[in-house]
């Protein structure tokens, strides 16, 4: 696949990750509520919302890699591997191969890492500027949440404040930087390094977002 392929398919796969994104916090709090088929449904989207991020990560790595060789590399990896980890953690649990206890610690592992990939990638976007410096404070505020909710688990179980904080967090900080994002490639005013010389945006470059 070529990087402008790749780059357009990442803006589809943004918006399908706001979907899976909304379905799956819907479904959280009405499983939480009144429990039922909700929570076969939170974990089937879980599955959609981490393989959707595989495409965006590849493009931030195409992005990145030309500034930041072996940072992009290791973040895109461990993050990848942190998303199909949780991709097929959470298919096993909607097949009934594996119980729910048997995955909640290693899925809330892979999204703190999932929430670490988040937070890099807005750093390195918002030091180059290769992305608006608004969608990079939005990928560090979704990865802070991400992370904020293995610290709740960690002290508190699924019912301490930090849980709650970091999920709402991740929820908006997530569902806005995809739909922002997603605009932007499918716009075609994200493009790949090799058709654009590395462009680094400037402060009057980053009009062209808006």
């Amino acid at each position: 696949m070529q990087s402008n392929q790749l780059f357009r398919c990442a803006g589809w796969s943004a918006y399908v990750n706001v979907g899976a994104n909304i379905i799956g916090f819907v479904s959280l709090v009405v499983f939480f509520s009144v429990g039922g088929i909700a929570g076969p449904i939170n974990d089937s989207s879980s599955i959609f919302f981490a393989l959707s991020l595989i495409p965006l990560a590849l493009m931030l790595h195409i992005l990145h890699r030309s500034l930041f060789p072996p940072i992009s590399l290791v973040v895109t990896t461990v993050g990848v591997i942190a998303m199909i980890t949780t991709a097929t953690l959470q298919a096993l649990l909607v097949l009934n191969v594996v119980q729910f206890e048997q995955t909640l610690l290693p899925v809330l592992t892979a999204n703190a890492v999932i929430g670490g990939w988040f937070i890099t990638n807005g750093i390195l976007a918002h030091v180059s500027n290769t992305l608006p410096k608004g969608l990079a404070w939005w990928s560090i505020i979704a990865g802070a949440g991400l992370v904020l909710i293995i610290f709740g688990f960690w002290i508190g179980g699924q019912e301490h404040p930090l849980t709650a904080i970091g999920g709402l967090a991740s929820f908006i900080g997530i569902l806005i930087w995809t739909i922002w994002l997603g605009r932007l490639l499918l716009a075609g005013k994200v493009t790949p390094p090799e058709k654009n010389k590395v462009r680094i945006f400037s402060a009057v470059s980053n009009k062209a977002f808006k």
